[in-house]
């Protein structure tokens, strides 16, 4: 063989292996952007919630005594990650608040200072919340549900409280999600607060199994990715003279 036909088989070699190398090199790049980096993309969900008045019943011949007032819940939750998210069992409740007058003394401040870490706070210098009482509670979307990449669903609600009643009402909904299906399934539970509990177990052949305490290591969990998105709302009750 000549110099120069070694010289033109090995340039035919170098661009035989330039070529391979491209299209190695395209191969993990879509691999790694379509596959690999969605897969240990963090999840997200949000949710948008609105609580409002809804309306009275109309009169009676006993005036408003045993009527009830409407009120109208709207959740919307949207997937804003590059992942499927599927819903986990999701719940909401709410609490009637009783308001009363209570003219706190100097070290009312310091209470505040110990409990201002606590889920709710609703401590004032001239008033305090007397009573609160669960007034309703319920499921939100289906478990079975997912959302994909910037899909989003809403969902309404009409509960009844007593007119009068209350001074406030505190709402409060929790929607628990997870990267794996039927990795992970959720369970309520109302509490002697008034309020909605969750417990969270492993799910194994479809069924419960141990439950899981470490809500921190579910998330950095790869087989699992919890997360759980919370949002609260306080309506007041009270009406103006004018209406």
């Amino acid at each position: 063989m000549t110099e120069q036909a070694q010289r033109s088989e090995i340039r035919d070699w170098v661009q035989a292996i330039v070529v391979v190398a491209g299209v190695l090199a395209g191969i993990w790049e879509f691999v790694f952007k379509e596959i690999l980096l969605p897969a240990t993309a963090p999840i997200n969900l949000t949710t948008e919630v609105s609580v409002k008045e809804a309306g009275f019943k109309g009169p009676s011949s006993d005036k408003s005594q045993g009527q009830l007032e409407a009120i109208e819940i709207f959740v919307t939750a949207k997937n804003p990650s590059t992942r499927n998210v599927y819903l986990l069992n999701n719940c909401w409740y709410a609490q009637g608040l009783t308001i009363g007058p209570d003219q706190k003394s100097k070290s009312w401040i310091n209470d505040v200072n110990n409990n201002i870490t606590a889920l709710r706070n609703d401590e004032g210098a001239y008033y305090a919340v007397k009573k609160s009482a669960l007034v309703g509670a319920g499921g939100l979307f289906p478990e079975d549900q997912w959302l994909r990449p910037n899909e989003a669903i809403s969902t309404s609600m009409i509960f009844y409280v007593p007119q009068g009643a209350f001074d406030a009402l505190y709402v409060h909904v929790q929607m628990p999600t997870t990267a794996v299906m039927n990795s992970v399934e959720v369970v309520w539970a109302v509490t002697s607060e008034n309020a909605c509990r969750l417990r969270l177990f492993r799910k194994r052949n479809g069924s419960l199994a141990e439950e899981i305490n470490n809500y921190a290591a579910a998330v950095a969990d790869p087989n699992i990715v919890f997360q759980i998105e919370t949002s609260t709302r306080e309506l007041s009750l009270w009406h103006s003279n004018s209406q």
